[in-house]
């Protein structure tokens, strides 16, 4: 068998000292010139070592600033339901609302064609800013027609879900979203509200979400800091031989075919 990489051996030594909680989170590492001097590595292999730890997610690197051990990732899965307040919990960070804007606008035409009324229609505008122990993590927009919902700039946006809301006071239950995820590099204002540096990139969520008689409810946009948030695709993979009368040219070795599922049950064949 082959020997570690030795800079594979310093990234897990580097790895036990953020674990151990000798080096805690968000605390920069000292100079590469010391960390060489501890570890007795060439600064080629050091630099090596942190490109792993900063792969595993365990280190970011800013530069003019530094290196610093990472926070947690909130891990949100892909399919299911999302819940932001459910993610932080289950990370034991408590979550806080802020609402920065709610006002009344009129549709344009992007806007009007996805929630299913006309250019100019009023629509209810709403920011809020998610906060987990006090840190920026999300910042939520949404889009609503206010025909459907009058009086809902009103609410208790801060202490209320949108989506209880709603429900509960117009009758109007969420059953179906479609979403699309994509990064992003965060405008100057969305940095200074996530309170993160110029030009961080993002996770960001388009949601457009039905009630259970097809109308669209809702435009939502949800940023997730890229830096704190990772999304969760789980599949198992089955190993199917396959037919004899399927045996095709290149085929002849016998490999398995492996069938991969998401955990609704949807497959694809894919030759091993």
């Amino acid at each position: 068998m082959a020997a570690e990489p030795l800079y594979s051996v310093v990234a897990s030594r580097a790895e036990e000292l953020i674990i151990s909680g000798e080096w805690p989170e968000g605390e920069r590492l000292p100079p590469e010139r010391r960390l060489c001097r501890d570890f007795d590595v060439s600064r080629s292999t050091l630099r090596q070592a942190l490109g792993e730890l900063e792969e595993r997610g365990l280190i970011t690197r800013h530069q003019g600033r530094g290196t610093f051990v990472a926070r947690p990732r909130v891990q949100l899965p892909i399919l299911g339901v999302f819940s932001i307040r459910d993610a932080m919990q289950q990370h034991g960070l408590r979550m806080t609302t802020k609402v920065i804007s709610v006002e009344i606008i009129e549709a344009g035409r992007q806007i009007a064609s996805d929630l299913a009324c006309l250019p100019g229609d009023p629509i209810i505008y709403i920011e809020r800013l998610r906060t987990g122990d006090g840190e920026p993590m999300v910042l939520d927009t949404a889009h609503l027609r206010a025909e459907l919902f009058p009086g809902l700039e009103k609410a208790d946006l801060e202490r209320r879900s949108l989506y209880e809301i709603l429900a509960s006071d117009y009758g109007r239950t969420a059953a179906e979203a479609q979403e699309t995820l994509e990064p992003v590099i965060l405008t100057p204002r969305e940095c200074q509200l996530l309170g993160v540096p110029m030009h961080t990139t993002a996770l960001l969520t388009r949601r457009l979400t039905t009630d259970a008689s097809g109308v669209v409810m809702a435009l939502g946009h949800v940023l997730l800091r890229g830096d704190r948030s990772r999304y969760i695709y789980r599949r198992t993979v089955e190993t199917t031989p396959p037919r004899r009368d399927e045996t095709r040219p290149g085929d002849r070795d016998g490999a398995p075919h492996l069938t991969v599922r998401d955990h609704r049950g949807h497959s694809n064949r894919r030759r091993a």
